[in-house]
């Protein structure tokens, strides 16, 4: 019954990262929309409508990480990986606390602070990369984790 449960969590976590990964590409899209073919409020107004779609499903993904995913199955079964478990959960937390910093600021923004968004997309563009980043030292973790033949069989 266990074998199952986990299965159906990790079906579960990876539907949710198959959609903060089109999440994240829609960001991206909008990030890169230039502001004289599309103008500014309508720019500012989908970043924010997407970011919020974002932060939504980010912390939904590293709630299932951090419950009843990957990071207490790998804990449990290969504690020699606790270390870089705890890395991918600081990573969390500091894209928690990105999170926190930008979504009142993009809220504020008015379409008249063009330099401020400017500056705030790149920012948002700094944590997407850092979020790639993360997401590669996740798969890096389960394939050894997972595909490591300890040996022991004749």
């Amino acid at each position: 019954m266990q074998a199952i449960d986990s299965r159906s969590q990790a079906s579960a976590t990876w539907m949710e990262h198959q959609i903060l990964d089109h999440v994240k590409q829609a960001l991206r899209v909008t990030l890169d929309w230039k502001v004289p073919a599309v103008g500014m409020p309508r720019k500012l107004s989908s970043l924010q409508f997407t970011m919020k779609s974002f932060q939504r499903h980010l912390q939904r993904v590293m709630e299932m990480e951090e419950r009843d995913g990957y990071m207490t199955i790998v804990a449990d079964s290969k504690p020699n990986m606790e270390v870089r478990i705890e890395h991918l959960r600081r990573d969390h937390g500091l894209f928690r606390e990105w999170m926190e910093e930008l979504a009142p600021e993009i809220e504020s923004l008015s379409e008249f602070q063009e330099e401020e968004f400017d500056g705030l997309c790149q920012r948002i563009g700094e944590m997407l990369d850092s979020i790639d980043r993360h997401d590669a030292d996740e798969i890096e973790l389960l394939q050894e984790t997972l595909l490591f033949d300890e040996g022991g069989e004749g």
